[in-house]
């Protein structure tokens, strides 16, 4: 195994904009959750007959830092006795600037962590009172301060296309973000039609609004030495995000936690979606036939999947691994979408913007 990620399923607030799976004001289930998550740990357990090797650790949520830290450390302990650590390279938690304390720097910085995702989204006080994030950018910048002054590692998400954001916001968020930040994940704002902000603005002008400041980014963060590795994000050569390269390079990752997906040698398992079903699922050892899906890729549907999640990355794919109608189809598109060689095709920085259009195609094969 490659990776193991840990959805932890507790928010303070639900945001605006938000769709993960994630339940406020819930935090007298998170003791309960932490016995559910050790019944599935140890079901792999089992299944393998001994501990399983990783190389990653992502804990995401949701909000992994409103958990205490004796929560922490239950979690933490479940990792360790069911998961072996000897090979692992990076372990991740995400963060909110609101939530993350000193105790929880201490923790992690003890406990073989190695980065914080830290939740930014933007350094513009109005821009964060839209999404309805409970920080300013004062909570921000201190929380990006305290990571700075540990020996942690720091990645830093911001969102794009807010109602009301400016070239002007945009560019001062990115310019202090990476005084503190060796990684930033930059998304647009996309709405689903399900959440508060969605049912307040249109995701089509968001989504006109958005191409200048992705295209500001690509500009603004290579002047830096903050190199586009994957269409939504950027860093130093050498510090990319390992766990999410896994992703998209097909790699097993393991998934614990309501709502999470693992990828386990070519066959994608979706666990139960709420609280409830997943402590029920724990309680009857979680079977099979409570997963909420389980779908066992053809080789067709696999290399097509590949062609598509190499093809996010700097990196893209190797013209060997791509299938033969797929290789045409890119090939007979605009030369300025693509940095071709003999044995790869990746995207350049104007194909990383139009990155849909070109996977759309891909998909309907």
């Amino acid at each position: 195994m490659n990776g193991l990620y840990i959805h932890v399923p507790f928010c303070e607030k639900k945001c605006g904009y938000c769709s993960f799976y994630s339940v406020a004001g819930r935090s007298s289930k998170i003791n309960s959750w932490l016995e559910a998550l050790e019944v599935e740990a140890k079901k792999y357990f089992y299944l393998n007959g001994e501990k399983i090797k990783i190389k990653t650790l992502y804990i995401g949520g949701g909000t992994p830092t409103v958990l205490n830290i004796s929560q922490w450390r239950k979690l933490f302990e479940i990792v360790n006795k069911y998961f072996s650590l000897e090979d692992l390279i990076e372990a991740t938690s995400e963060a909110n600037p609101n939530s993350l304390t000193h105790e929880h720097v201490k923790f992690f910085s003890e406990n073989n962590f190695t980065r914080i995702s830290l939740g930014v989204q933007s350094l513009n006080d109005d821009e964060l009172k839209i999404l309805g994030r409970l920080h300013n950018s004062k909570k921000a910048l201190q929380a990006m301060e305290l990571v700075k002054n540990s020996k942690l590692f720091l990645s830093c998400d911001l969102i794009f296309a807010i109602p009301g954001q400016n070239l002007r916001t945009w560019a001062n968020s990115l310019k202090n973000v990476i005084k503190f930040a060796g990684h930033v994940s930059t998304y647009q704002l996309t709405l689903e039609p399900d959440t508060p902000l969605g049912k307040k603005y249109n995701n089509e002008e968001l989504n006109e609004d958005g191409y200048k400041f992705y295209r500001y980014a690509q500009f603004f963060l290579p002047r830096k030495n903050f190199l586009q590795y994957e269409i939504s994000n950027f860093a130093p050569e050498g510090q990319e995000c390992l766990h999410n390269i896994a992703y998209w390079h097909q790699e097993n990752v393991i998934a614990l936690g309501p709502s999470a997906v693992s990828y386990i040698n070519g066959v994608r398992y979706k666990n139960p979606d709420t609280l409830e079903k997943y402590f029920y699922a724990a309680q009857k050892n979680f079977p099979e036939e409570l997963l909420i899906e389980r779908e066992k890729l053809t080789l067709r549907e696999k290399s097509i999947e590949l062609a598509i999640l190499s093809l996010r990355t700097k990196w893209g794919i190797k013209r060997g691994n791509l299938l033969p109608e797929a290789e045409k189809i890119l090939d007979s598109m605009p030369d300025d979408l693509f940095i071709k060689s003999p044995e790869r095709i990746a995207l350049s920085p104007r194909g990383m913007r139009l990155g849909n259009s070109i996977w759309c195609e891909l998909m309907d094969l």
